[in-house]
């Protein structure tokens, strides 16, 4: 028998995921959910969005919760990428692909068939016309109307999977690493949001990896490791988050508590300039993410960029990986080359390692860890190269130095998104590339998993004052030392 106000109760098998474990939410609480990468965060969103085969787990809903409920996660995004391919975002529109606009109607959202004949949905359009204008204010999804999914940044598809899910009508809300590549002022956001679904008496379910990140109407916290339940307890005193509680803080000092003047980068010369973009211009219809933009990264240097979702910080690393078509109509200098036409991208490509959101998004989850990191080094001619016993040893000490022993013969996709960020972050360092670009290289980690992760790169500055790093990076705290040189870009304009 149901209790009155039950919202979903969980009770696991003798053997296997939550063994023996049980767990309750009922209405009036908010839980969070933590536990480091692998814990099973994402494997409880999955199950509770019905997305995975229960496998012994036992779950009850409360009336009218189970075929009401909204999840968004990581694996969203990847699912999105599934229909095009890497550098689908800079070139030309697919005739396949659809914009935010039909996206978040009424008929995608509710999944209409254009086929089906319905009765008068009016009193429901307008209501969820209100319902778009609400959460699209909230997460200011106008200006990305008519861009295509596939162009969207990857906080700028975040803000549209959080407004898609709100729209509709969710009876519980489950949300994995909702904060993952959102900018400050967006994650003030979503917190007064969550606050204001919760006094509106909408039930959650929050996967946090960072502990800021907790909005002040959770009421109860759920700790999980090896996909059990290792504790539970209910919140004490709210922890109120003010703004300038929350990293990332739209001024230079925030960030100049990570990025530290750092001494070993005048040991190579400044006149051996590894990146040179000068005046380059880059628009999509409307939109100018730069005029007449000049910058130059030099040989040692360590380079942060910055700036709000939309600024244009991934179309800067396209550029100078080769990645967007943009980089043959301007002047794009990596390694002392210009892009040109029946150029091959692949000598200057070879020595750049890359990790990226959309690289994560669109990689092949079936290869095996190993392979996978094994899979960074190429040749001249874009092949990947044969690995040797060496190679092999030098990928798995990749992996164990990012905490990833007995990965090697596991497919990615089994991974979770944090460990699956770790893998390629290990593909990006193996080569040992001469220029390293990394795009929020601790995105979806846990604390300790993102402490790792700085560690080891600060060891490899360290080491190898002559490699040349960019990262991109919306957290002070995903910033490793070592970091001389701050890129702040501003609010893309509009023509």
């Amino acid at each position: 028998m149901k209790l009155k106000n039950l919202v979903v109760e969980l009770k696991g098998a003798q053997k296997g995921a939550f063994a023996c474990n049980t767990w309750m939410v009922q209405r009036g609480e908010q839980w969070v959910i933590t536990g480091p990468n692998g814990s099973g965060k994402s494997y409880l969103a999955a199950l509770l969005s019905g997305k995975l085969p229960l496998c012994g787990v036992q779950l009850a809903f409360g009336d009218g919760i189970e075929d009401h409920v909204s999840v968004v996660t990581f694996t969203q995004q990847q699912e999105q990428a599934a229909t095009s391919w890497l550098q689908a975002r800079w070139h030309g529109q697919n005739e396949d692909a659809i914009n935010v606009r039909k996206f978040l109607s009424y008929e995608e959202v509710n999944e209409i068939n254009p086929f089906e004949v319905r009765a008068d949905e009016t009193a429901e359009r307008d209501a969820f016309a209100k319902r778009l204008r609400k959460f699209g204010g909230v997460f200011n999804v106008q200006p990305l109307w008519n861009r295509l999914l596939v162009q969207l940044s990857n906080g700028e598809m975040r803000r549209v999977l959080l407004t898609r899910a709100l729209l509709k009508e969710p009876r519980l809300l489950i949300l994995d690493d909702p904060f993952a590549g959102l900018d400050r002022e967006m994650r003030i956001r979503l917190q007064d949001a969550l606050n204001r679904l919760s006094d509106e008496g909408l039930p959650m379910l929050l996967m946090v990896r960072n502990e800021d990140e907790i909005p002040a109407c959770a009421t109860h916290r759920l700790f999980l490791d090896h996909v059990q339940i290792v504790g539970k307890r209910k919140r004490g005193q709210r922890r109120l988050h003010s703004k300038a509680q929350i990293p990332g803080k739209n001024d230079r000092r925030a960030f100049l508590g990570r990025v530290d003047p750092d001494p070993r980068s005048h040991r190579v010369s400044s006149l051996n300039p590894v990146i040179e973009l000068r005046s380059i211009s880059v628009r999509y219809g409307r939109r100018i993410l730069f005029d007449k933009f000049d910058w130059t990264v030099n040989a040692g240097t360590r380079w942060i960029i910055t700036g709000p979702n939309g600024s244009g910080k991934t179309t800067l690393l396209s550029l100078i990986s080769g990645d967007n078509p943009a980089a043959y109509a301007n002047d794009v200098r990596v390694f002392g080359h210009a892009r040109g036409p029946g150029e091959s991208l692949w000598p200057i490509r070879r020595r750049i390692g890359q990790v990226s959101p959309e690289i994560q998004c669109h990689f092949d989850t079936d290869m095996f860890c190993l392979d996978a990191v094994l899979s960074g080094r190429y040749n001249n001619e874009g092949q990947k190269m044969r690995p040797t016993r060496t190679s092999r040893e030098e990928a798995r000490e990749w992996l164990l130095k990012l905490g990833l022993a007995g990965v090697e013969r596991i497919p990615l996709g089994a991974l979770s998104a944090g460990r699956q960020r770790l893998v390629l972050l290990a593909r990006a360092m193996f080569p040992k590339p001469d220029l390293l670009l990394l795009d929020e290289p601790c995105l979806n980690l846990d604390t300790d998993s993102k402490r790792l992760v700085l560690d080891v790169l600060e060891k490899l500055l360290n080491t190898h004052p002559e490699e040349t790093v960019v990262c991109v990076t919306h957290r002070s705290d995903d910033i490793p030392r070592g970091f001389n040189r701050i890129l702040r870009l501003p609010t893309a304009p509009s023509m």
